[in-house]
């Protein structure tokens, strides 16, 4: 067999083999490039895609995006509801101790009765008057400072809701968080602590938590109670 090709045969393949053509970007401006790439190039410059991550952060309501909106004054901030208060102090200037301690109000002078109650911690030898159970709680490195209200009883929204007046304290985002408060994720706000956003817990065993160290606040403040 001869592995030689006819001349016939060689000019009839390149006679039949179609020529592709490439468009050239640097053709002249009276060229008129194909109509195939106007279609591609039309098409690239309208596409749009976002990813799940970015359609989040661009469209939806991200909470880091929320924050760096209302830092640059593009979202107005609203403005919080502090209630106003109920209770006002009696007739008693308390005196406070070095170790926190304090007296309560002599039996001349008249303490109204409150929906709540905040007893004094017992249990003092010869019978002496306890504490408030107002204290300090520091976690997290000492980095994370909050106040531990215990034993309150009673009307236990009437109490936060002056508490919340007498600290100048909002209502927080996801309300006053409890111990039985389930989140999304499974781990449940209540959890998690309290924070800027959501400043007042009610834990288990009617102990309130606030954030931030305000125990001289809330000591005076029940003091002038009469508690």
């Amino acid at each position: 067999m001869s592995l030689m090709r006819p001349f016939s045969t060689a000019f009839r393949a390149a006679a039949t083999t179609p020529t592709v053509r490439s468009y050239n970007p640097m053709m002249t401006a009276t060229t008129t490039p194909p109509s195939h790439f106007n279609l591609i190039l039309s098409t690239t410059q309208q596409r749009s895609v976002h990813s799940a991550t970015q359609v989040k952060r661009l469209f939806k309501n991200n909470p880091a995006r929320i924050r760096v909106l209302k830092k640059r004054g593009v979202l107005p901030r609203p403005k919080p509801t502090i209630p106003d208060r109920t209770y006002p102090p009696i007739k008693f200037k308390p005196v406070f101790l070095s170790n926190g301690w304090s007296a309560p109000p002599p039996e001349e002078v008249e303490v109204p009765e409150y929906p709540f109650k905040v007893p004094r911690t017992g249990r003092k030898p010869f019978g002496a008057v306890g504490f408030l159970p107002v204290y300090r709680d520091v976690r997290i490195h000492g980095t994370k400072h909050t106040t531990l209200i215990r034993g309150v009883t009673g009307d236990l929204p009437a109490f936060v809701s002056e508490l919340m007046a007498v600290l100048h304290l909002s209502l927080g985002k996801k309300g006053i968080l409890t111990s039985a408060s389930t989140g999304k994720h499974g781990g449940g706000e209540a959890g998690r602590g309290v924070n800027r956003e959501n400043p007042i817990r009610i834990r288990t065993g009617n102990v309130v938590e606030v954030n931030g160290d305000h125990a001289k606040e809330v000591k005076k403040w029940l003091a002038g109670l009469g508690f």
